[in-house]
């Protein structure tokens, strides 16, 4: 995993060292359900007891290092379910068993009989000599190998955490092969000897541990196997040749192959956290936890279904590693409950998903929470709160100015430059608090995406001149980037400016312009230099719009609102201290603008209110409780969780002014389908009242069903469509090439 301190990160190779050395594909195609020698190897170099105490004779350390671990061991096709013998471990302990030493040498092998969910299926009696155990437990994974079985049971209703011999006088073990040879069996007792348990409370805090650790460690196995798949994909296509060009230059296959991407970046960013979380033993650990495993889960299939189907008849070949790597991913899908079961396991949670917090606010943190909440409450009138369509022009120059004479209106801006200079924590509260009210958007050209732009390649007198009306709303600004023959393919640019003295004379056109009629100023991109390749002749240009030659007209979208213009430029004369940057430099300038733009689209904040009015609305309808709708809502929350995440670590990097590869375009991506799917749902809730154009109102909440439809399909278009995302991280991050 990446990101991990020093000693986790040390950790994380040595494990990829030792599983390069010790497993691989043959090993794995000897479809042995217990390989012995594989787990003795790794319980001698002290893998096996990785989250032991050490007290009890393990290394101490929590699950960020273990699903470290995990994903190696995994990605390696290792013959064995780490994630059962590192989450036994610790409670093997804490249940006082003899033999703790050989289970964490790997001299014999304990297999977890509990699913996601609490199964009542086993009971158990007490006696004399202590608990029996009758009744049974069908697809225990690994269990054909097992010498005990670590098994959830009740007594009179009450919980109970049983360890059994398999062994054990009435114990009968059935078990059954599978694909990847791990193997499951069918346990069954009758009045079979329990050798030790925790009952009652213990037991409730013991198996809540070790759902939550399966679940994040499976997680982690099925990342890693994952992983392997898609980099075996990603070489073969990058390799295989048809019609006489490589397979990864097909946009369809680009296009499968960065959503098996984004699927397993939502799930990596996910099991991080939820691991970070369950180590921290923080309030909805185990809800991140079990929607880490079910994204997990998903994201796997997904992207070995895809892999073998871009492999070709290869794929379907056994001495392909592709197929090794599918019927693991299988078999760990299902291991402990499927997605599904752990999606319903996340209800059962105190909280829901909604429980799952990345962070825990420290004493300055919840008092800047409060203050920020305690001045929403008393500044944003109910009229403005949560309106399906951006607010008025007026309106929203009301609230940027509220904000600025708060000091919250650029909170990503350096004090230097007047802006809050707030740490990470404080934006993320900030941006939550705001999103939680319903606050209405304002417009963020200046403040989100040129302003911080122009603090970078700006000259100091455009820094002094520009960025105080920005801060204060005085001057709105708008973008022109897209054209009529130029939407999200900026490099075809066809506006000119050609040089005029100590002036440029810009001719052309901009469209779908936000505010475009309203704004005093433009930054643009132009065309300088017509002979040199496309990107290299480019100039970014700032331009004043009350400028002689400039025409205006506005356009009505589908939601209602004249929200974008179209603006035409004749013989517009531009000054040319009002470069920004270099002459025919500019793609450098405009590709960190769109940088912003997409960090500023993935903010998860839109999905969360789009959550919320879900929720209201199914509920009243009833659908809420309705299993199909319930789970898809489900996932969808889950989704919401994992950006939540993703988002989490991408303000951190871009924090740190490190590079994200890429991160930005596929949040981006992923936040803008996200917003269009709870509509979907959102419309489904509302029933035959999806389409009214007017206020619906659910107990407290006011929702417009239909703009908020309509309005939606914009996030996948601006800041450059999906489409677009997915070719720029096929091309920069998966390294496939352009479709000729």
């Amino acid at each position: 995993m990446s990101d991990l301190n020093e000693d986790h990160a040390a950790i994380a190779d040595g494990a990829e060292r030792f599983a390069l050395a010790t497993f691989g594909p043959e090993r794995a195609r000897a479809l042995a359900d217990r390989d012995d020698v594989a787990l003795r190897s790794a319980g001698a170099e002290g893998w096996l007891a990785l989250l032991a105490p050490e007290a009890n004779g393990g290394a101490g350390q929590g699950h960020s290092a273990a699903c470290a671990v995990a994903e190696s061991f995994a990605g390696h096709l290792a013959p064995m379910s780490y994630a059962n013998v590192a989450a036994t471990a610790p409670l093997l302990a804490e249940l006082g068993f003899e033999r703790l030493e050989d289970a964490l040498n790997g001299r014999l092998l304990v297999a977890c009989a509990i699913r996601a969910a609490a199964d009542d299926r086993v009971r158990v009696s007490s006696a004399q000599a202590g608990y029996r155990l009758a009744g049974s437990c069908r697809g225990v994974f690994w269990g054909g190998a097992a010498d005990y079985f670590l098994v959830e049971a009740s007594d009179a209703g009450q919980p109970v955490l049983a360890l059994v011999s398999r062994s054990a006088s009435g114990a009968s073990v059935v078990a059954r092969s599978t694909v990847d040879g791990l193997g499951v069996a069918d346990v069954t007792f009758s009045d079979s000897k329990v050798e030790c348990a925790l009952h009652g409370a213990p037991a409730v805090r013991a198996l809540l541990w070790l759902r939550s650790s399966l679940a994040v460690l499976s997680a982690a196995e099925l990342i890693g196997v994952s992983e392997t798949a898609l980099r075996l994909t990603l070489e073969h296509l990058k390799t295989r040749q048809q019609f006489g060009r490589p397979l990864g230059s097909f946009q369809a296959l680009q296009f499968k192959a960065v959503d098996a991407y984004a699927g397993l970046a939502l799930a990596r960013a996910l099991t991080k956290q939820a691991a970070r979380l369950l180590d921290s033993d923080a309030t909805g650990a185990f809800a991140a936890a079990a929607a880490a495993r079910a994204k997990a889960g998903d994201a796997a299939i997904f992207l070995h279904r895809a892999a073998v189907q871009m492999h070709g008849a290869i794929g379907f070949s056994e001495e392909h590693t592709i197929g090794l790597c599918l019927k693991r991913a299988l078999s760990l899908s299902v291991a402990w409950g499927n997605s599904g079961d752990w999606r319903g396991a996340i209800a059962l949670a105190p909280g829901g998903a909604e429980g799952v917090a990345f962070r825990t606010d420290t004493a300055a943190d919840a008092v800047f929470r409060k203050d920020v909440r305690t001045w929403i409450d008393a500044e944003l009138p109910d009229r403005l709160r949560s309106l399906p369509t951006r607010p008025s022009v007026a309106d929203a120059l009301w609230w940027h100015g509220k904000l600025y004479e708060r000091g919250w209106i650029a909170p990503s801006w350096p004090k230097e430059y007047g802006g809050m200079g707030a740490s990470v924590a404080q934006m993320i509260i900030l941006y939550e608090e705001l999103g939680a009210a319903g606050a209405p958007e304002i417009s963020g050209q200046a403040i989100y995406h040129f302003g911080p732009i122009l603090q970078i390649f700006g000259t100091p007198g455009q820094k002094a001149r520009f960025l105080p009306e920005m801060l204060s709303g005085a001057v709105m600004w708008c973008q022109g980037y897209s054209e009529p023959g130029a939407g999200s393919d900026l490099a075809s640019l066809r506006t000119r400016a050609v040089r005029d003295g100590d002036h440029f004379i810009v001719n052309g056109s901009k469209i779908w312009t936000t505010w475009g009629q309203h704004a005093h100023w433009m930054f643009a991109l132009v065309r300088t230099n017509p002979v040199v390749k496309k990107q290299e002749g480019i100039t970014f240009l700032m331009i004043d719009m009350s400028s002689h030659g400039v025409t205006r007209r506005p356009i009505r979208t589908i939601a209602g609102e004249e929200e974008f213009a179209e603006i035409f430029f004749d013989d517009v004369r531009v000054p040319i201290e009002n470069v920004v940057g270099e002459i025919d430099g500019g793609w450098r300038v405009a590709n960190a603008v769109l940088e912003k733009e997409r960090l500023h689209g993935a903010n998860p904040i839109r999905c969360a209110q789009m959550i919320a009015r879900v929720k209201s609305a199914a509920g009243a309808s009833g659908l809420l409780h309705e299993p199909s709708f319930a789970d898809r809502f489900a996932r969808a929350e889950i989704d919401h969780v994992a950006l939540s995440a993703t988002f989490a670590q991408i303000v951190e990097i871009a924090e740190t002014g490190a590079r994200s590869r890429g991160d930005f375009a596929f949040a981006k991506l992923v936040a803008g389908e996200l917003q269009q799917q709870l509509c979907e749902l959102l419309a489904e809730a509302c029933g035959p009242m999806a389409a009214v154009s007017e206020p619906l109102t659910f107990g407290e909440d006011r929702i417009t069903p239909g703009v908020a439809y309509m309005q939606n399909r914009r996030v996948t278009i601006y800041g450059g469509s999906s489409e677009v995302q997915r070719l720029l991280i096929a091309r920069r991050v998966l390294g496939l090439t352009t479709p000729r």
